[in-house]
């Protein structure tokens, strides 16, 4: 009969690294027994019979085994088919089980097994040092063998050849033969190396150097010269030894390498939270898919500005935890602020360090726990009605008329007909990102363009883009301001807002929100997606509206909407300034805005 069982490597009780030596075979002797009583069997695998009638065991390999143990023949039971023949196939399962487990606990073992730094990552220090050992080996070896009273041929050539490969690479004359014996013992210690890289040669150079000062000279004492010269004794510790590679020096280096590509400051927050919940000194052969669940499944419940806190030594990631938080962070910052960044640098990790034991590591499926709504802080866009009562009620008037507001009358204006994000308004340069074409004015959204003193220019989705400025914009004035500020001199559009860390749109930002709550605007307790919170709403206004008045552009916004592969890879040009302008015209705001004094 042919068994066709589950290919499962839990069908049966097998031994464990915690069970005593013989366990196994007590389940072994208990399954038997079972077998020849005619008892009900848990399923088991490999029972195979050919067309013949003749019997076989056809073992298994579970997939995470298949590089370790490579492919296993099929076991001929010499019988046919029957009950006798399978019970000699379950005995070939259960020692196959036991194969299967062992083997897993040594693959284990290995992993957790510390891991030295790879040579590229010694000091000349630290290659010296580990020459010096080496060499000073050999010369506690040869003490040993003559207090043994090992015959002297023996000596004299372990003498001679060290003295010879050594001699060799000093007199410029090879270095095949020395390198040879340094890879050796770099395979011994698990040193990660290649023969191409500086270090490898400056090891051999060492190791020569070291040869002839620590062995050859004692040895020819020792030998020619009749004089015990003792050994140096054993080096305290492994001090030459390197560190295992811990989480936190694979961080270090991984913020290093994307540096250069210009990571965001999100990425180092989260690395640096990460490196402080699971421990920057935990061997990355040590880290477990349960750190990273943990870890994703805590942040949830740290207070929405932990890094605050935690920068001005106000309170430990563990004293955060254990306290009443208030306010989380939102899914939206859960999953884009930590969980994606974190599942980037698994998967580099892996990628860079997985033979020095970095495991493979996920973060899909660990999702949000905290107690926010997704969207529940969005904004919504302001109506017509709260439109005209924003700009035509007395509250604006008084900002227009006020000769110390001409920022704040400015920046919410250039919002409602640009569409563009506040912190880009805010950055723009009169210097230089400003102009006109065909009696056609426009700004210049450009991250690579000069930036103002203390600035860090960004733009969300990393494309530069030009937009013209809306016939509202024209006729209250807004290129006549362009240019008083840049004959001023102003590297800012808005100087009167101060810059904080890099951000000239943060102070403002505050002000405006304040300006909402004056005018009743304000609105905090709505649902998700119906807030109004700040200068953001702006944006979503004109972007309502335009879509309402079917005002079409693909580079107003600046935007990254479904058509980006399309630009990227078949549009060549950017879209002519004069169609957008065209486009731009067709948006009419029912508001009336006051304009403010010539000056």
């Amino acid at each position: 009969m042919i068994r066709k069982a589950r290919q499962s490597n839990q069908a049966l009780p097998t031994s464990r690294p915690d069970t005593k030596p013989d366990s196994s075979h007590v389940l072994a002797a208990q399954l038997l027994r079972k077998f020849d009583a005619g008892g009900e069997m848990p399923e088991w695998t490999g029972y195979h019979v050919k067309t013949d009638g003749r019997a076989y065991f056809r073992p298994y390999i579970p997939k995470d085994l298949k590089d370790a143990l490579g492919p296993l023949p099929m076991i001929n039971l010499r019988m046919k088919a029957s009950r006798q023949a399978e019970r000699l196939a379950l005995s070939h399962y259960i020692a196959h089980e036991t194969l299967i487990a062992e083997k897993r606990q040594e693959l284990l073992e290995a992993t957790l097994r510390p891991r030295p730094d790879p040579l590229s990552d010694f000091t000349p220090q630290r290659l010296q040092q580990f020459a010096t050992e080496l060499a000073q080996g050999f010369n506690r070896v040869q003490h040993a063998a003559i207090r043994n009273m090992r015959p002297r041929t023996e000596l004299e050539t372990l003498h001679g050849l060290l003295t010879q490969v050594a001699g060799d690479v000093l007199s410029a004359s090879g270095a095949e033969g020395l390198s040879g014996v340094t890879e050796l013992f770099l395979h011994a210690a698990e040193i990660p190396y290649t023969r191409s890289e500086p270090n490898f040669r400056a090891l051999v150079f060492e190791f020569a150097t070291a040869i002839d000062g620590e062995f050859t000279k004692p040895s020819a004492r020792r030998l020619y010269g009749r004089e015990a010269v003792p050994p140096p004794p054993l080096p305290k510790g492994k001090a030459t030894m390197p560190k295992r590679l811990t989480l936190g020096g694979v961080i270090e280096r991984h913020l290093k390498t994307i540096k250069q590509s210009g990571y965001t400051r999100k990425v180092e927050r989260c690395l640096i939270l990460f490196r402080e919940m699971v421990g920057a000194d935990t061997p990355v052969a040590s880290i477990r898919q349960l750190h990273v669940t943990d870890f994703l499944r805590d942040i949830c419940r740290l207070p929405s500005d932990w890094a605050t806190r935690f920068d001005r030594g106000l309170a430990t990631i563990p004293e955060m935890l254990a306290s009443s938080p208030g306010e989380v962070m939102s899914p939206t910052t859960y999953k884009d602020n930590y969980r994606a960044p974190l599942k980037a640098f698994l998967r580099d990790a892996r990628r860079d360090y997985g033979d020095e034991g970095f495991p493979a590591l996920i973060v899909d499926g660990v999702e949000y726990v905290g107690d926010r709504e997704a969207g529940e802080d969005e904004q919504r866009a302001l109506t017509i009605p709260e439109l005209q009562k924003l700009f035509e009620g007395s509250g604006f008037a008084a900002v227009a008329a006020d000769s110390e507001q001409e920022a704040m009358y400015w920046l919410p204006i250039l919002a409602l007909y640009t569409g563009a994000r506040p912190r880009e308004l805010c950055q723009l340069n009169p210097q230089c990102d400003f102009g006109t074409v065909e009696g056609i004015p426009y700004l210049d959204f450009d991250k690579t363009s000069p930036a103002g003193q203390g600035v860090v220019k960004t733009i969300k989705t990393g494309e530069a883009r030009r937009i013209p400025l809306h016939p509202e914009l024209v006729r209250l004035g807004f290129p006549e301001y362009l240019n008083r500020m840049k004959g001023q001199g102003a590297d800012r559009l808005f100087p009167t807002f101060r810059v904080k860390k890099g951000n000239p749109f943060e102070v403002a930002g505050a002000l405006f929100t304040d300006f909402l709550k004056a005018e009743g605007l304000y609105d905090n307790a709505a649902p998700p997606g119906r807030q109004v919170l700040g200068m953001y709403v702006m944006r979503k206004s004109f972007i309502t509206h335009a879509s309402n008045q079917r005002v079409v552009s693909r580079e107003i916004t600046g935007h990254s909407d479904d058509t980006r592969v399309q630009r990227r890879h078949y549009i060549t040009e950017p879209e002519p300034l004069r169609l957008k302008a065209a486009e731009l015209r067709k948006l009419v705001l029912p508001v009336k805005i006051p304009m403010r004094s010539p000056r």
